[in-house]
């Protein structure tokens, strides 16, 4: 929730705890909508035909690449830089 965008969606998805920490300054402050869902059975199919067929490219979603001794870092972006969508670790760079 830290990482989305004024008026940005928070999406839960499956099964948590009972009870979670719950930011709710960032999500007041920020207009955030925060939904949750845990049925999405068979859904994998369907996003894998989209990716396959062309229909969606995720390439466009990796802002960040990182070799495999800056792996924190790459875990760690989205906590400091704001452009943070996708980090990849490349193990050969």
């Amino acid at each position: 929730m830290r990482t989305v965008g004024r008026a940005g969606r928070v999406v839960l998805v499956g099964m948590g705890g009972d009870e979670i920490p719950l930011p709710l300054s960032r999500v007041q402050n920020h207009e955030l909508e925060l939904t949750g869902t845990f049925r999405y059975a068979h859904t994998w199919p369907t996003a894998t035909a989209l990716v396959v067929s062309g229909a969606v490219r995720l390439d466009s979603l990796v802002s960040h690449g990182y070799g495999l001794a800056e792996a924190e870092s790459a875990l760690t972006v989205a906590t400091h830089d704001a452009t943070a969508v996708k980090a990849v670790i490349y193990p050969q760079r």
